[in-house]
């Protein structure tokens, strides 16, 4: 099993950096399962709220009255706060398997000697010469994200 799963890390197709193909893999498939997951467990009422927080928000950018200014972002508060209860169920659901998922990434990858699957030579704080194996999946599955949340219809 071992060593299947470091040669499907190392896999390099057509002259791709290794761990390139295995990680936009891992993250089209994680992000799908997530964006799954958020849409079976929020309630329909969640898309009502965060409607009305975006109606509200066009609503303030016109509104030069301080009292119907202050009225209006105590709603957005309330609505923020409903919003972020309704997430809640969900983001408790994924939160543990998604650390495991990022355990055994990080010791597979260790494990492969994937450092850096891109290099951009300039040595930059934080991300210095080049993004690993996390870099990618937040990249990836940002996009990943967009177009799961499009299929799905969430």
């Amino acid at each position: 099993m071992v060593s299947f799963i470091t040669a499907f890390i190392q896999w390099a197709p057509i002259g791709l950096p290794k761990g390139l193909v295995s990680i936009i893999i891992v993250s089209a498939i994680l992000s799908f399962l997530l964006t799954w997951v958020y849409k079976l467990t929020i309630d329909k009422k969640y898309k009502e709220v965060t409607e009305r927080q975006k109606e509200l928000n066009k609503e303030i950018k016109t509104v030069k009255d301080p009292a119907r200014m202050n009225e209006l972002q105590s709603e957005i508060m309330k609505l923020s706060m409903q919003s972020f209860k309704m997430s809640l169920k969900p983001m408790i659901i994924t939160f543990i398997p998604v650390i495991i998922i990022f355990g055994l990434l990080r010791s597979w990858y260790a494990a492969a000697e994937i450092g850096n699957i891109f290099y951009w030579g300039a040595n930059l704080p934080i991300v210095h010469d080049g993004g690993g194996w996390f870099f990618c999946y937040i990249v990836f599955s940002f996009v990943f994200s967009l177009l799961a949340r499009k299929i799905l219809k969430f």
